[in-house]
């Protein structure tokens, strides 16, 4: 079983369904969550509305126990923040999909997804502004351009993120923070057929991304340089990686592993000598360090919904060692596709 290519441009609904079967094929179980209803396009000028910061909503239940920091995800295309044991509603529409906060927290970039096209936008973590980083609608549809997985680069000043602009995968871009100076970092000529979700090296150096050489083949994690777009293979399970997040101090990285059919959570150093797993949790995804470094939350499911789930990391002599899985949330219905994003 393979973990899948990313999307291409499409029509949004079939988009979504083919995302469902998606998830099934990586090991992820159907929710509600992953099937948003439709979206109101936005002028090629335009912008989505700014997020609000008061939205009455069914509150979600929590843990007990609260971990330090904001942790952004994603509820049937509204954005949700949990911060200090409770979790409210952050926007509404329907069409906001994988939050990344910027570093330190006080932006966060997002995926404006329309019927048929998708944009990267960034907006003040207050929700008070908003601008449009990406332009991919176009006046004639088949010219419509897909945009997703922004990830910042440590000093803030750019954003990594995957994009159909000039293939017919997802293909690595970079960007600066205010919308100019774009540049396609990875192609099928540097030897990737697609990619995916990604993530920056703490020094800005490299990026770990999701890929695969050949369409046939699982995708793994790569170590792509951003000055070059020479590449370096980190893993390679028999059924695939993907979902990469870098640590804060640069040491490690943690991912989703399939060495037999289902996923599990892996913690790996940057040479890939020395590795952890857990397999603990059901349909995991998304992990996303703590700012401190010394914990992970991860989704998994439960009842039926993919809910947070924090996981303690501590180093050792021999490398890695992770703790009990402990739940966070309660009925949260997170997308998985989302992902998470965590700040101070």
């Amino acid at each position: 079983m393979q973990v899948p290519a990313p999307l291409v441009r499409r029509n949004r609904s079939l988009i979504l369904l083919v995302a469902v079967a998606l998830l099934a094929l990586v090991g992820c179980a159907p929710t509600a969550s992953a099937v948003v209803e439709r979206a109101h396009a936005v002028g090629p000028a335009g912008a989505p509305p700014v997020a609000a910061l008061s939205v009455a909503a069914q509150p979600i239940r929590q843990a007990a126990e609260s971990p330090a920091g904001r942790i952004l995800f994603v509820r049937d295309g509204n954005l949700w923040l949990w911060n200090g044991g409770t979790s409210r509603q952050f926007s509404e529409g329907h069409t906001w999909f994988q939050p990344a906060f910027s570093p330190g927290g006080r932006e966060i970039a997002y995926v404006y997804w329309a019927d048929n096209f998708s944009d990267i936008f960034v907006m003040a973590a207050d929700g008070s502004t908003t601008r449009r980083i990406t332009r991919g609608q176009s006046a004639s549809l088949p010219d419509n351009i897909w945009a997703f997985r922004p990830s910042w680069s440590p000093d803030g000043e750019r954003i990594a993120y995957v994009s159909d602009a000039t293939s017919q995968f997802n293909q690595v871009w970079l960007i600066n923070r205010e919308g100019g100076n774009r540049r396609q970092l990875t192609s099928e000529a540097s030897g990737f057929q697609w990619t995916d979700s990604l993530t920056w090296e703490p020094k800005g150096d490299r990026i770990a991304v999701t890929a695969a050489r050949a369409m046939g083949d699982p995708s793994n994690i790569f170590l792509v340089d951003v000055a070059t777009g020479s590449s370096d293979k980190l893993t390679n399970h028999t059924n695939g990686a993907f979902d990469p997040s870098w640590s804060p101090e640069g040491d490690a990285i943690a991912y989703i592993g399939r060495p037999t059919s289902t996923g599990e959570l892996w913690v790996s150093n940057i040479d890939g000598t020395q590795t952890a797993h857990i397999d603990k949790l059901q349909y995991v995804r998304s992990p996303v360090w703590s700012p401190n470094g010394k914990s992970l939350a991860v989704l998994a499911t439960h009842s039926g919904m993919f809910e947070i789930w924090i996981v303690p990391v501590k180093r050792t002599a021999a490398g890695f060692e992770l703790g009990e899985p402990k739940q966070l949330t309660r009925e949260a219905a997170v997308d998985p596709m989302s992902g998470l994003t965590w700040a101070p």
